[in-house]
């Protein structure tokens, strides 16, 4: 028989699950708005695009800083953590409201990138913990909304303020009054503290994350699954262009396609995930991106049948990813937030090393290299979640 280490606080309420879907929604706008302002930036600090792209680098190598925003977030409690992540948000989104020069410039998106890594564990954590596990997958749905929206709102609006000023200045000054009005907000959630304060005394630790089968292989299954998208997304531009003579508006609207895509596979995880299972929606859905990344070369230079592979693509892996932080938060009760925050690290982990290997895989064998092995490293991570990982109820 086994028993609960604390009681659960209580349970998430609709004004608390819209503060953490506007704060993420703010931090996943700075997030994306980098990849359409990369050109506009790198005229107006005066550098090469090449060294402007170093910004995206800093905001993915951010992601593995998450364990720290973990650990703070179950020893101080997640609305610490996330109250934390906010100010240094606002503090980084004012440095590149301000600045003209690229060092500064970085320091501050980095600042941003760092604010992700402290805010987005704690968040799930702090709806994970509030929410019944049955009805895990629609809260978390919800949250992933934010990514989709950012992308069809957030970026999409002050792409066109940056137009209409001339400049980036107002989009940062935009996003720093957004996260002003967030850090208020998130200081009026309830706040139980961090699972190690909630923890009854004499209650010790079962062991840590990274000693137990199932956490390691749910951290796998992550980190195999970045990868694979990342070998897709990092090339698929020059590949359309190369082989299908794409132009940039035409690449400019598939990326457009693709926030409808994403949100369509977060609604989709939202409504259906706790009705079929999480641990069945994660394997069959990543079982479905496997395929449809196999296939996707076989497409090459048939407009049709490449949109339909690669939307399908796009969201089966909307799907999958989002169900498998459900997943992830029902594998244990103390310790969650250091556990999802291991997770985002395994995510920008394997994001790093595509971005890597993508171009390169490209440059050697050309497109059918990035499909098959990111269609044999998605397999790998379905398989790995099958072999090791089971439902869990925390």
């Amino acid at each position: 028989m086994t028993t609960r280490v604390f009681d659960r606080p209580t349970d998430l309420n609709v004004a608390q699950l819209l503060t953490l879907l506007m704060g993420r929604f703010a931090l996943n706008t700075a997030f994306r708005v980098v990849y359409p302002l990369l050109p506009v930036l790198a005229i107006g600090l005066g550098v090469s695009l090449g060294t402007a792209s170093l910004l995206v680098t800093v905001q993915v190598a951010a992601a593995l800083l998450s364990p720290l925003g973990g650990a703070l977030s179950d020893a101080r409690g997640e609305r610490f953590s996330m109250v934390v992540g906010l100010a240094v948000f606002c503090a980084g989104a004012l440095i590149c409201a301000l600045t003209t020069g690229f060092g500064l410039f970085l320091v501050g998106y980095g600042m941003i990138g760092l604010a992700t890594a402290l805010y987005m564990p704690a968040a799930q954590a702090y709806a994970s913990t509030r929410s019944d596990y049955g009805q895990r997958g629609r809260v978390l749905g919800i949250l992933e909304l934010s990514w989709a929206l950012a992308a069809l709102v957030g970026v999409t609006g002050l792409t066109q303020l940056i137009a209409l000023r001339g400049g980036w200045a107002p989009a940062f000054w935009g996003l720093l009054a957004l996260g002003l009005v967030m850090l208020a907000l998130t200081l009026t959630l309830p706040d139980a503290g961090g699972a190690a304060r909630r923890r009854p005394q004499g209650a010790g630790r079962r062991g840590g994350a990274l000693g137990r089968g199932d956490i390691l292989g749910a951290l796998g299954l992550v980190g195999c699954q970045m990868l694979a998208a990342e070998l897709i997304f990092v090339v698929y531009a020059g590949w359309l262009q190369r082989d299908f003579g794409a132009s940039t508006e035409q690449v400019g609207l598939i990326f457009g396609l693709l926030g409808f895509v994403e949100l369509g596979g977060s609604v989709g995880a939202t409504l259906l995930t706790d009705r079929i299972g999480k641990r069945r929606a994660v394997v069959l859905g990543f079982l479905a991106v496997a395929a449809l990344q196999t296939m996707l070369p076989l497409s090459a230079g048939i407009w049709p049948l490449f949109l339909a592979l690669f939307l399908l693509f796009d969201l089966c892996f909307e799907f999958a990813i989002v169900s498998t932080f459900s997943l992830v938060s029902g594998l244990t009760e103390e310790g969650r937030g250091t556990v999802l925050a291991l997770s985002v690290a395994a995510s920008g982990l394997g994001r790093v090393i595509g971005s890597l290997a993508g171009p390169r895989v490209f440059a050697a064998v050309g497109f059918w290299g990035n499909g098959l092995l990111a269609g044999g490293a998605a397999l790998a991570g379905a398989l790995l979640c099958l072999w090791l990982v089971r439902e869990g109820r925390a």
